[in-house]
C-alpha cells in the first residue's frame, strides 16, 4: 500500500503502502524489531484475542492504513480457494487497488465452508468498514488455520472495539501483529529495511507466517501469508508488477 498487505492453505496477500523496492533487509528478532526505526508512515497495527484459537492466544490482527493507501496482492492459482481469497480478490478489483483495513484471523482458515463462509467474511469486512469509516470493499480479509470448520465471525465482529483500542504505530505493535497471524509457526518471521531514494528515506517492513506446509514455489502451492508495507508512493499497477 501507499502508505499500505491470506488463507491457509491457499494464499499470501502482500500488502503495501505503495511499493516493494529492492534493498538490503535483515531478519529481526523481537528485541531488534522493537528498536528498529523502519516502521513505514501511514500504518497502525493491532492484535487481540477474539477467541478463535483454542489456545487463547491472540488470533485477530488488523492493519489500519491512511486514506489513499494503494495495494496489490498475489494469490494462489489453486482452483479451490478459501472465502477470504474470493472476497479479497473482488474487493481489490472493485477498489482499484485501494485498501484501508487488513483484517487477519488465525486459527480458522474459513476454507471449504461454502456460501456461509463467504457471508461471514463479508460480514466481518462490513463491521470493520463501519468502525473505521471506509467502504467494505476497502477492507482486505485474510484467514489461516483449520479447514472445513465454520468460522465464528461473530467473535471477530465483537472484538472490533478492542482492535480499535489496541491500534498503534510502534514497532512493538507491528511485532504483536506478526505474532497474532501465526498458527503452527514456532516464531514470528519479520524483516525491515530503510533505503535512500533521492535523499528521502523509504521504509520497508514485512512479516509472514507458514510452517510445515510451504512449497518452494509460492504459486500455485501457496500456504503462507505475506504482508509487505512501505511508505513509498507507488501506483497499484506498479505494485502489482513488483510481485
Amino acid at each position: 500500500m501507499n502508505d499500505p498487505f491470506p488463507v491457509e492453505p491457499l494464499q499470501p496477500h502482500p500488502i503495501t503502502n505503495s511499493a516493494v523496492q529492492s534493498g538490503d533487509s535483515a531478519a529481526l528478532g523481537e528485541n531488534a524489531l522493537t528498536a528498529s526505526p523502519a516502521i513505514p508512515a501511514g500504518f497502525q497495527f493491532a492484535s487481540v484475542t477474539a477467541g478463535i484459537k483454542a489456545s487463547g492466544k491472540p488470533d485477530f490482527a488488523v492493519v489500519l492504513a491512511q486514506d489513499g493507501t494503494t495495494a496489490a496482492a498475489m494469490f494462489t492459482s489453486n482452483r479451490v480457494v478459501a472465502a477470504p481469497v474470493t472476497v479479497g480478490r473482488k474487493h481489490l478489483l472493485r477498489s482499484g487497488g485501494r485498501v484501508r483495513v487488513v483484517a487477519v484471523n488465525s486459527g480458522n482458515a474459513n476454507c471449504a465452508t461454502g456460501a456461509a463462509g463467504l457471508e461471514i467474511c463479508q460480514a466481518v469486512c462490513a463491521s470493520a468498514a463501519e468502525l473505521f469509516g471506509c467502504a467494505a470493499h476497502e477492507v482486505f480479509p485474510s484467514s489461516t488455520g483449520i479447514i472445513g470448520v465454520p468460522l465464528q465471525g461473530e467473535k471477530l465482529i465483537a472484538a472490533m472495539p478492542a482492535v480499535q483500542r489496541a491500534l498503534g504505530h510502534s514497532a512493538l505493535h507491528f511485532f504483536d501483529f506478526s505474532k497474532a497471524i501465526l498458527t503452527t509457526d514456532t516464531r514470528a518471521k519479520v524483516a525491515s529495511a530503510v533505503i535512500d531514494v533521492e535523499g528521502k528515506p523509504i521504509r520497508l517492513l514485512g512479516c509472514c507466517k507458514g510452517a510445515g506446509m510451504i512449497h518452494p514455489e509460492l504459486v500455485p502451492h501457496a500456504t503462507m501469508l505475506v504482508y509487505l508495507f512501505t511508505d513509498a508512493v507507488v501506483t497499484p499497477a506498479d505494485l502489482s508488477s513488483f510481485l
